[in-house]
């Protein structure tokens, strides 16, 4: 598959990575693809250009800038658009409930929007495995988008669950919360993921 990975954060980083090892056709959009921070990537554009023709747009980006680069993408039908993203320590920007509301508020008709990837610590997203188990990852959206990540997730070796359409969105990132209050505030470390006990 044709993915864009727009960021070049650790988050972006390591899912990038993580997919091209499958054998996915990666490519990173970024401000400056000149920019000598960005020479281990691989192959590198700008937002628009990584964007352009990639049936997945995966949006690693701080929270305050996710509207601006959004913006500059140049979405259309038929594409699928993955928020990575939280609002960590400030409120979600324009006054949207989740993360995933803003990023919905600026694709346009026909771009399908998964909220996906943000519940766990930006090293274990390459490789979804903690020793023999696979962690825990909620993922929530349009229909036929969840249809393309669900096994994206699990070739990463998650075990993938969707939560439902965009009304489940808020569900997914309170699930991150929860990760981000125990491994800072409860100080558990970044070392951990969820799992999924069944009898």
């Amino acid at each position: 598959m044709d993915i864009a990975v727009i960021g070049a954060g650790s988050v972006g980083r390591a899912l990038g990575r993580g997919l091209s090892g499958h054998g996915h056709a990666v490519i990173f959009g970024v401000r400056d693809p000149g920019d000598a921070r960005h020479a281990d990537l691989g192959r590198v554009a700008t937002t628009a250009e990584a964007a352009r023709g990639a049936a997945l747009v995966i949006v690693a980006v701080p929270a305050a800038a996710v509207s601006g680069a959004i913006g500059e993408l140049g979405l259309v039908g038929g594409q699928v658009v993955v928020d990575a993203t939280n609002a960590v320590g400030m409120p979600v920007p324009d006054g949207f409930d989740t993360m995933g509301d803003l990023v919905a508020s600026h694709v346009p008709a026909g771009v399908a929007v998964v909220k996906a990837f943000n519940t766990i610590g930006a090293e274990h997203l390459g490789d979804g495995r903690m020793g023999e188990q696979h962690a825990f990852l909620p993922i929530a959206g349009d229909a036929d988008g969840v249809a393309v990540v669900l096994p994206l997730a699990g070739e990463l070796g998650f075990e993938a669950v969707s939560l439902g359409g965009r009304e489940a969105f808020r569900l997914v990132e309170d699930h991150a919360r929860l990760w981000i209050h125990l491994a800072f505030r409860c100080g558990w470390g970044r070392g951990f993921a969820f799992g999924a006990i069944r009898r």
